[in-house]
């Protein structure tokens, strides 16, 4: 016999969450889109004729290196994190039991693997994928213990865009330059606003709100430097990742 106690318990349960979006949510594909102009840009700024539109088959692989990446550094970001999600972020994957920790370690960690080998058999400077990679670690494992992991926040976008300009017949040039700074400082007042969240008495949901346009907007960085730069279509492309990754932290979500 069904209770009112008994409805009101399943109503007010927590609706099932498939597990595929709940790694998605770890791998913080929401902000995929940003990633990849991120990469359009690095292989665009970087070529010897500014402008010039990188090989498909060389978009293609770079765009699934850097998402894979990406997504390793923010599932390990998660495992690092679990202490303190289960007193602040309690809705999280790993607090709740949904994923254990050892899991996402183990998927985290190959991920990332993947996304820096993919690099290197790409023809990128091992020594540039390696420092990828110790940046994103050293990261997940400061962010919470030092206010100057900001700097290391943006250092893991500066990172990606230095390993693609390793790739073969790619150079680093004034414009390249010009554009990871501007990407650099960027990143940098996006992730303070981000630690701010936290505060005692700070308004956390609004925050949250601005972060997530922030990091939503990350593209026109890379879209003004390409305009800057006369490379018309690559600049409208980081431009429509906007919308894209608007759209895409609605659906990545897990909650």
């Amino acid at each position: 016999m069904v209770t009112m106690a008994t409805m009101t318990t399943m109503t007010s349960a927590p609706p099932a969450v498939s597990s595929f979006r709940l790694w998605l949510d770890l791998a913080r594909a929401g902000n995929f889109p940003s990633v990849w102009s991120n990469v359009l840009a690095a292989l665009v700024l970087s070529t010897p004729v500014v402008g010039a539109w990188p090989a498909p088959s060389l978009l293609v692989l770079t765009l699934l290196a850097g998402s894979l990446a990406y997504a390793g550094g923010t599932t390990l970001n998660d495992v690092f994190d679990a202490g303190f999600d289960r007193q602040h972020r309690p809705e999280r994957a790993i607090p709740r039991g949904l994923i254990a920790r050892t899991t996402a370690g183990w998927v985290g960690g190959l991920q990332l693997a993947l996304g820096l080998g993919l690099l290197g058999f790409l023809g990128a400077s091992p020594f540039a994928a390696a420092g990828l990679g110790g940046v994103i670690l050293l990261y997940d494992w400061l962010h919470k213990r030092w206010t100057g992991s900001v700097l290391l926040m943006a250092g893991c976008r500066v990172m990606l865009a230095v390993t693609l300009a390793t790739l073969p017949g790619q150079v680093m040039g004034t414009v390249f330059i010009a554009w990871l700074v501007a990407l650099f400082f960027y990143i940098v007042i996006l992730s303070l606003l981000a630690r701010r969240e936290y505060h005692p008495g700070a308004p956390a949901e609004k925050l949250g709100k601005i972060v997530r346009k922030l990091l939503a907007f990350i593209p026109f960085v890379d879209a003004f430097a390409l305009l800057a730069s006369a490379a018309w279509i690559p600049a409208a492309c980081c431009a429509v990742a906007v919308p894209l990754g608007k759209w895409a932290q609605r659906k990545a979500a897990s909650s």
